[in-house]
């Protein structure tokens, strides 16, 4: 009977895949519609579950022994609101450390680029007779009559310029469209989070009943053992990937202000913040700092890239494996495959999902293993049992026998 009903799913999954090879257009334009349907739900629940992870903490703190209804009522808001005031104080923290000194570099940078065009200038104004040689006797008559030309489509609306024009609009459209449809996703997932968390037992409670409703009691056990351990393995590694993102931002900042490089808070926090990523994560803002070093001397921005490259080998083979690795019980090689994997197929966010999943799957596998092991240590056991049985039956059989020749 088993074997019928996998056969027969089976042919049902041929079955789906033949019309997904024959509809291909129609089934990934559905399947991306619902994926847009779906991702603020999805924001909405990883954010919730990061929230709750300090929430959950907090409640345990509130007034844990009272009986006042008062503060019973209040524990779950009063949680809530500290949970997202902390992480927006964290945020607003490392904005206001590195934005002013984005500002003062980017004012560097444009001071740097309004000199070297001066100076540009002046060397041009120095070399008149050697650039009208190395132009022809009418280059600059034709760079003069290619301005004026691309000046005049502009104004009459036709032509290059207004082509350029509106290749220009259309862009400044779809990048604040972009923009808007960019913060409307993160404010609908934001409110859907503070729904989860609100009622969170009561989200829990109709999870289970699904559960139970749509599998037998051995799967939904099954189900619910498997989420449990997820759960472990997701909060284990959120925890240890924040705790490794402040190591590796201070030893930055340590660093650098060691070997005397500018902007060293600054960096530290930028390198930090994007550390949040699994291991690669680091060097995003790794290139911030070098842009802004870029600006004051770019000799020691060489040095601070070869800084972060030691540091990231340090991070890579030593911190992240020892943090992140030993939080989720995951060996260095299965952090860094788990990665490199995840990056590959989903972009940043596999990366940062790629280790809790993979820690995940590796739980089960090793408790599933077990359970085999268990059970044929069990059979082998009972075999000679069974094998000296017909040996003890034997001996009456040949007593009986010899009693009959008598």
């Amino acid at each position: 009977m088993r074997r019928a009903i996998w056969m027969a799913f089976a042919a049902f999954l041929l079955f789906v895949a033949a019309l997904g090879v024959v509809y291909s257009r129609q089934v990934l334009a559905a399947l991306l519609a619902v994926w847009t349907a779906v991702l603020p739900l999805l924001l909405g629940c990883i954010i919730a579950y990061v929230l709750n992870l300090i929430m959950g903490r907090l409640e345990r703190v509130y007034f844990p022994k009272s009986t006042n209804k008062a503060v019973m009522a209040s524990r779950r808001p009063v949680c809530l609101i500290l949970s997202i005031a902390i992480i927006a104080a964290i945020v607003a923290a490392i904005v206001n450390l590195v934005l002013p000194q984005v500002r003062m570099s980017w004012g560097v940078l444009e001071n740097g680029v309004m000199m070297v065009a001066q100076n540009l200038y002046s060397w041009g104004e120095q070399n008149e007779e050697a650039l009208l040689g190395a132009l022809g006797a009418g280059g600059l008559d034709s760079l003069r009559e290619s301005f004026t030309k691309f000046v005049e489509n502009l104004s009459n609306g036709s032509g290059d310029g207004a082509s350029q024009l509106s290749s220009i609009l259309t862009t400044v459209f779809s990048t604040v469209y972009s923009i808007a449809h960019g913060v409307f996703i993160g404010i609908v997932a934001l409110v859907f989070s503070l729904y989860i968390l609100i009622d969170k037992e009561r989200v829990i409670r109709g999870g289970r009943a699904i559960v139970e409703l749509l599998l037998p009691p051995k799967g939904a056990s099954a189900v619910r053992h498997a989420a449990h351990i997820a759960n472990d393995s997701f909060s284990r590694f959120i925890t240890g990937q924040c705790i490794e993102a402040v190591i590796l931002g201070v030893l930055c900042a340590i660093g650098m202000t060691v070997f005397g490089m500018p902007y060293a808070p600054a960096v530290g926090a930028c390198v930090g913040m994007t550390a949040l990523v699994p291991v690669f994560g680091a060097w995003l803002g790794g290139a911030v700092g070098f842009l802004m070093i870029l600006t004051v001397n770019p000799m020691t921005s060489v040095w601070f890239v070869v800084f972060l490259v030691v540091l990231q080998q340090i991070e890579s083979h030593l911190i992240y494996p020892n943090v992140v690795g030993a939080s989720v019980g995951l060996p260095g090689i299965w952090v860094f495959a788990a990665v490199l994997v995840g990056g590959a197929l989903f972009g940043v966010l596999g990366m940062f999902l790629g280790v809790p999943t993979v820690a995940t799957v590796r739980t089960l596998a090793i408790e599933r293993a077990a359970k085999v092991r268990a059970k044929r240590s069990a059979a082998s056991a009972k075999e000679p049992s069974t094998q000296e049985s017909p040996d003890e039956n034997e001996a009456p059989e040949e007593n009986r026998q010899s009693r009959e020749e008598a």
